[in-house]
């Protein structure tokens, strides 16, 4: 199980207003994945009762140095799980360490992205931003 952000969710979620239908529905599928991944339904998200698994109070001996859960990856991914291109694609466009010249770029590859029709190069070239912009 790994930990959720809300923040990182809400942002997300803010992408289905897009008047691109194919980014819309890749923002609803990375929500989606993000929820299922962190162990959560969409009721418990929704439910204001409940906290943020950051949020529950935990003994400092149980939390790891580097403040995150044992396996738990940028928003809330597992690291042993490959992320796809277009999850990647959207994590380094919310990434707040991408430059602004950089996510300029990425929008010239949405449609290729969302299609599944990027070149093994730009594939590539995703992995290495998602690397030194995400996962730092």
């Amino acid at each position: 199980m790994s930990t959720f952000n809300r923040n990182t969710l809400v942002k997300v979620l803010e992408i289905l207003d897009s008047s691109h239908a194919q980014e819309a529905l890749a923002a609803a599928k990375l929500a989606s994945a993000m929820v299922r991944e962190a162990g959560l339904t969409w009721d418990q998200v929704i439910d204001d009762a409940i906290l943020p698994r950051a949020a529950v109070p935990s003994s400092p001996a149980q939390e790891p140095a580097h403040g995150r859960t044992p396996g738990a990856g940028p928003f809330g991914y597992r690291r042993e799980r490959e992320l796809s291109p277009h999850e990647q694609f959207f994590m380094v466009l919310l990434s707040p360490r991408t430059p602004v010249d950089i996510k300029r770029k990425l929008r010239a590859w949405e449609g290729r992205v969302l299609d599944g029709e990027i070149t093994p190069q730009e594939s590539a070239d995703l992995q290495f931003m998602y690397q030194s912009f995400v996962v730092g």
